[in-house]
């Protein structure tokens, strides 16, 4: 889980042998997120997300790991098997994925033009 700000994390479901059971997505926590899952089998949660998650989910098969957390040199090794394998993207036809919907909020009037009352 990577925490998403507010109480939002963005994460991916797997099982022990790295099978996808949920895709990635941008979850809002709350006491029944992970529900169907937590209600047949434990679930370890792990990540910077995990963290504020802690306290919502009070459930008797969540399982909270400390001190793990997504780093650029994991990706570079997921990357090099990636590369072993021969799975290489085709960047010139390649499209970020994005979770949410990127929106650029306009900043306020920084600078308010103030009448010279001096003229």
């Amino acid at each position: 889980m990577i925490d998403a700000r507010r109480m939002e994390v963005y994460c991916l479901v797997m099982d022990g042998e790295g099978n996808v059971i949920q895709p990635v997505d941008a979850r809002i926590i709350d006491e029944k997120s992970f529900e169907e899952h937590l209600d047949k089998t434990p679930i370890i949660f792990f990540g910077d997300g995990a963290e504020k998650c802690k306290s919502v989910l009070n459930h008797k098969n969540a399982l909270f790991i400390s001190g793990i957390s997504p780093s650029a040199a994991q990706l570079g090794n997921m990357a090099f098997e990636k590369y072993r394998r021969k799975d290489l993207e085709d960047v010139v036809h390649f499209e970020p994925f994005y979770l949410k919907e990127f929106r650029i909020k306009r900043p306020g009037n920084l600078f308010e033009v103030v009448p010279n009352k001096m003229a």
